[in-house]
């Protein structure tokens, strides 16, 4: 009897927090995302001008070389930012999530009933 009661009790606690869904991991990669996608595009055109500014020729052979670094860098770094922001996408597009009703045996008053409850169930690939 002992180990029958021990088995029913984790069924009808109900201890798990519920503010956790999968809207918002979604959305937290998709802000994420998104962000990582501006960086990119603001490195991106900050390299792209400083390379334009120095094709134009206009500036001084000492400051020439520290706007062609400047440039190349930004627009380089701007590469793995598009990657990872690609990436974050991916990952907010592959959650998904139910909610259906599910039933359970439930003691009450020396018998046991059949109680339905919320599940929640949450896919997401890695």
């Amino acid at each position: 009897m002992v180990y029958f009661l021990l088995l029913a009790l984790p069924v009808t606690s109900f201890c798990q927090k519920t503010n956790d869904s999968v809207s918002v991991v979604k959305t937290d990669y998709l802000a994420k995302s998104k962000s990582q996608k501006t960086a990119a595009f603001i490195l991106l055109g900050i390299g792209v001008t400083t390379l334009a500014i120095a094709a134009v020729g206009d500036l001084d052979l000492d400051a020439l070389g520290a706007v062609v670094v400047v440039g190349g860098v930004a627009t380089i770094a701007s590469i793995p930012l598009f990657i990872a922001s690609g990436k974050n996408k991916r990952k907010a597009n592959n959650f998904t999530g139910n909610i259906k009703m599910e039933n359970a045996p439930f003691f009450q008053i020396r018998s046991f009933v059949q109680k339905s409850f919320p599940a929640f169930s949450v896919k997401f690939s890695l």
